[in-house]
C-alpha cells in the first residue's frame, strides 16, 4: 500500500475504512475510529481543511481538550490513537504493530549490555521467563537514563540512581520492593559485567514491608462468576478471554503458562492438560474439568485458521501467539463492579493465589497443592500459606520439624 498522493480527508478516511477491514480490527474498534475520523472531517470541515496535514490532527485533538462539558482524559487519549492511525495511513501508507506506540531505541552500548547479560543468566541457569522479565525491566530503566542524557554506562553514578528512585513513589509496597529488588540486579550486572567500574548496587535502599503488606485479592466463587458473566461470549474475542480466565481460576495456571499453551498440550482423552512451566521450566499435567474443557472447546469453534501452535491466538491478522492477557482480565474486574480493596492486587496471579488459598481452606495436602501448582520447592507455599488466615495454625502444624514452612 503506498502514501496516498493527495491526501484529500475524504479518501482517506475511506482508505483508512478499508484498512481497518484488512487488518482484522472488531467492529467495536472500527466503529471508534471511524466516529473519531468523521468528527475530525467535520472539523476540517468547518476550517475548510481538504487535504490532510498533521497539523490539522493536532489542531483537532487540541480543540477535543475544550470541549464543553469536558471529555474525560481517556477519551482524548483514546481519540488521538484514532488520529495517529490516519495520520501514518498518510505518512507511511499504513499502520501495524509497533506503529502506534513505537519503542525508543536503545543506545548500542545499551543493547550490548542486555547481551551480555542474556548470556550470563543462560549460564548461572536462570529461566527463559526470568531472563525475558529482567530484559523486559531493565529496558525500561535504560530508557529512563538515556532520556536522562546518560549515553554510557560508566556514566552512572548515584545522583541518577536517586534520581530514577524518586519515580517510584506512589506505587504500592510490594511494587517498591519488587522493583528495588530488580534495580539492585541491574547494578550488579552492570558492575559484574565490566560496564561499570563502581558497583552501584549498595546505593540502592533495603525496603521492609513489615506488617502492612499489599493485600493480594482472594476471590470469592461469587466474585469470579460476576467478572466471568461481563464476558460477551458471543463475540469471539469474548470466548477466548472467558476461556483463559477459566483456566486460570480453576486451574492456578501462570499467565505466561497460559499464554504458552499449545494446542497439542491438551490430551482429550486422558482430559488433561501437560505443559512445561516458564519459570521453572519444570512439567506439571492438571486435569481438565468439565468446566474448563467446555470453555476451551467454544473457543475452538471460532479461533482463526492459522497455522500457529499456541492455542491462544490473537484474533487480528497474521493470528500470532497472544504476548499478554493481563489488560483483558483487569478490564472484566473493571466492569464487574466486584469491589477490590485499596493497593490490592487483583491481576491474573491473584487467581492462582486464590485456588491455593481455596485448597488449604478445604484441608487438602499441601504436598498435593505444591505438585498441583507446580512450584520448584516446598518454600514457595509459605506466601499461599501466609494468606490462609483461619487455617493457618492447622496448616503450619501438619508440616513436620524439618519441613514446616
Amino acid at each position: 500500500m503506498g502514501i496516498l498522493p493527495n491526501k484529500l480527508i475524504k479518501d482517506l478516511i475511506d482508505k483508512g475504512a478499508v484498512t481497518l477491514k484488512e487488518q482484522g480490527y472488531s467492529i467495536r474498534s472500527s466503529e471508534y475510529a471511524l466516529l473519531t475520523w468523521k468528527q475530525f472531517q467535520e472539523f476540517c470541515n468547518k476550517k475548510g481543511y481538504e487535504t490532510y496535514l498533521p497539523s490539522h490532527k493536532d489542531e483537532f485533538i487540541t480543540e477535543l481538550g475544550k470541549c464543553t462539558p469536558p471529555l474525560r482524559q481517556s477519551t482524548i487519549d483514546r481519540k488521538a490513537g484514532s488520529m495517529k492511525m490516519l495520520d501514518l495511513l498518510a505518512t507511511k501508507g499504513t499502520w501495524g504493530k509497533g506503529m502506534l506506540n513505537p519503542l525508543q531505541e536503545l543506545l548500542p552500548e545499551f543493547n550490548s549490555f542486555l547481551d551480555a547479560q542474556e548470556e550470563y543468566l543462560i549460564k548461572t541457569g536462570y529461566s527463559e521467563c526470568t531472563r525475558e522479565t529482567m530484559r523486559n525491566y531493565i529496558s525500561v530503566v535504560m530508557r529512563y537514563f538515556q532520556n536522562a542524557g546518560i549515553t554510557k554506562l560508566e556514566e552512572l553514578n548515584s545522583s541518577h540512581v536517586s534520581a530514577y528512585l524518586l519515580t517510584l513513589r506512589g506505587h504500592a509496597k510490594s511494587t517498591v520492593r519488587c522493583e528495588l529488588s530488580r534495580l539492585r540486579k541491574f547494578l550488579s550486572y552492570l558492575y559484574l559485567l565490566g560496564y561499570t567500574s563502581e558497583n552501584l548496587a549498595p546505593h540502592v535502599p533495603e525496603y521492609r514491608l513489615g506488617q502492612a503488606q499489599s493485600i493480594i485479592k482472594i476471590w470469592e466463587s461469587e466474585e469470579i462468576n460476576a467478572v466471568l458473566e461481563t464476558v460477551n461470549r458471543a463475540s469471539p474475542k469474548g470466548k477466548r478471554d472467558y476461556a483463559f480466565i477459566t483456566i486460570a481460576a480453576e486451574l492456578g495456571v501462570r499467565s505466561k503458562d497460559i499464554c504458552n499453551l499449545k494446542l497439542s498440550d491438551i490430551d482429550w482423552e486422558l482430559c488433561s492438560i501437560s505443559f512445561v512451566q516458564s519459570k521453572t521450566g519444570k512439567p506439571n499435567t492438571l486435569p481438565l474439568s468439565e468446566k474448563v474443557g467446555s470453555a476451551i472447546i467454544d473457543y475452538l469453534h471460532i479461533r482463526p485458521q492459522t497455522k500457529c501452535e499456541y492455542l491462544f491466538v490473537s484474533l487480528n491478522p497474521p493470528y500470532g501467539k497472544m504476548k499478554s492477557i493481563h489488560s483483558a482480565f483487569h478490564r472484566y474486574v473493571a466492569r464487574s463492579g466486584v469491589k477490590v480493596p485499596i493497593h490490592a492486587h487483583h491481576g491474573l496471579h491473584s487467581l492462582r493465589a486464590t485456588v491455593a488459598t481455596k485448597l488449604l481452606s478445604a484441608d487438602v495436602s499441601p504436598d498435593i497443592i505444591f505438585s498441583f501448582l507446580g512450584h520448584s520447592d516446598r518454600e514457595s507455599l509459605g506466601h499461599y500459606i501466609r494468606l490462609d488466615i483461619e487455617n493457618l495454625r492447622e496448616c503450619a502444624l501438619s508440616f513436620e520439624d524439618g519441613d514446616l514452612l
